[in-house]
C-alpha cells in the first residue's frame, strides 16, 4: 500500500498544489516537441487531463508543422480529442495558416494524415471548411473515415443543407460500402430522433 500512497502524493502535488505550473510546463513542451521522448504518451496525457488550455498551443504547433514531423499525428489526436471535450464557451485562436495546412493534408494526401486533418477541420464551421469538405467528397480514393469526418463537418456547419447529400452518398453504389453504411445509419438515427 505504501506504493499507492506515494503515487497519490505525487498526483496530489502535481494536480492540486501545482496545477498552474504543470499546465505552463506542458504548454511549453507542446511548443517544443523535440524535447518529448514519447509524443504518443504525451498526447494521451493531454487528452486525459481534459484541459482546453492545451488547444491553442497544439493548434499553433500543428500550423507550423510539416508532413513527416514525428509528433504531428499525436498532436492532431490530442487537439481533436480536446476539441471534442471542450465547451461551446471556450474560445480558441485559429492560427493564420492552419486552415490552409489542413486543406493541403486533406486534399493532397490520404490515409491517417488526411483523416486526422479532416477530423480537426470539422470543428471549424465555416465557408472555407465547407469548401474543402465538399471538394474531398468529390473523390473516392481515400480512407473512408476521412469522408466520414467531412460529412460530419458539413452537418455541423449546416445540417439541413447537407442531409440530402448524405442520402445521395448512402444511395451511391460506387461509394465505399462502409461509407454508405455510415450514411444510412445517420439517416436512420436522424429519422428516429425526429419521431
Amino acid at each position: 500500500m505504501a506504493d499507492i500512497n506515494q503515487k497519490l502524493d505525487v498526483l496530489y502535488d502535481l494536480l492540486v498544489d501545482n496545477l498552474p505550473e504543470l499546465t505552463t510546463e506542458l504548454k511549453s513542451l507542446i511548443l517544443n516537441p523535440d524535447k518529448i521522448n514519447n509524443t504518443n504518451k504525451f498526447a494521451s496525457l493531454l487528452v486525459e487531463l481534459k484541459n482546453p488550455d492545451f488547444i491553442n498551443p497544439l493548434l499553433e504547433k500543428i500550423s507550423l508543422s510539416v508532413k513527416g514531423d514525428t509528433w504531428l499525428s499525436d498532436f492532431l489526436y490530442a487537439a481533436i480529442n480536446l476539441f471534442d471535450e471542450s465547451s461551446e464557451n471556450d474560445i480558441f485562436k485559429v492560427p493564420e495558416n492552419l486552415i490552409n495546412k489542413l486543406e493541403d493534408w486533406i486534399l493532397n494526401n490520404s490515409g491517417e494524415l488526411s483523416w486526422k486533418a479532416a477530423n480537426l477541420l470539422k470543428f471549424y464551421e465555416s465557408k472555407s471548411a465547407e469548401k474543402i469538405q465538399l471538394k474531398k467528397l468529390e473523390e473516392r480514393s481515400d480512407f473512408f473515415l476521412t469522408y466520414v469526418e467531412c460529412i460530419l463537418g458539413l452537418l455541423r456547419y449546416n445540417n439541413d443543407k447537407y442531409v440530402e447529400l448524405v442520402e445521395q452518398i448512402a444511395a451511391d453504389e460506387t461509394r465505399d460500402e462502409k461509407l454508405r453504411e455510415f450514411c444510412n445509419d445517420l439517416i436512420c438515427n436522424s429519422s428516429a430522433n425526429n419521431r
